[in-house]
């Protein structure tokens, strides 16, 4: 294996396995209240990682570069840096991965917890409870954070997260 290719890899934190092809729309990480795990790896994105590593790592396993970077100056927890890719928010502060929020279908944890599902069927598969606020419907569920639109059963799950966040909703 060519240098530069151990390298990059070395930086990234996780690699897949020859001949595998990750995509974004193939859920290639699964988040979880610890980070992001690679699909079909143990290895990991843990919360901790300097984002250098954790950018290329998630850019090379969805196959896609970051479709923004901002930094957020007015967060209560001091200034967050935010990289995103369609559907997956990542936040670094001081240059360490400290969170993530997502609001696609093509990400799911490890339970099959994704949004667009219905309230009903989180319910079912034993996500709860659920709290009722002024904005909407939210649960956490082992360190994930969720967040529903009000109203029937049917109302699905707008978002997700874990982890350092810094938005209003």
């Amino acid at each position: 294996m060519p240098r530069a290719v151990v390298l990059l890899t070395l930086l990234a934190g996780c690699a897949l396995p020859e001949g595998r092809v990750a995509s974004f729309r193939g859920a290639a990480l699964a988040p979880d209240a610890g980070g992001l795990q690679p699909a079909g790896t143990e290895l990991r994105i843990d919360f901790g990682r300097i984002k250098a590593g954790v950018v290329e790592a998630v850019t090379r396993l969805l196959g896609a570069s970051p479709v923004s970077e901002t930094i957020n100056r007015e967060c209560a927890a001091g200034p967050v840096n935010t990289v995103s890719w369609a559907g997956l928010e990542l936040t670094f502060m001081d240059g360490d991965f400290l969170g993530w929020v997502l609001d696609d279908a093509a990400f799911a944890t490890a339970d099959g917890i994704r949004p667009g599902m219905t309230r009903a069927a989180l319910e079912a598969a034993g996500v709860g409870p659920f709290e009722v606020t002024s904005l909407g419907v939210d649960f956490e569920a082992n360190g994930i954070f969720g967040f529903l639109e009000q109203g029937t059963p049917d109302a699905p799950l707008i978002e997700m997260s874990s982890g350092l966040r810094c938005s209003v909703r």
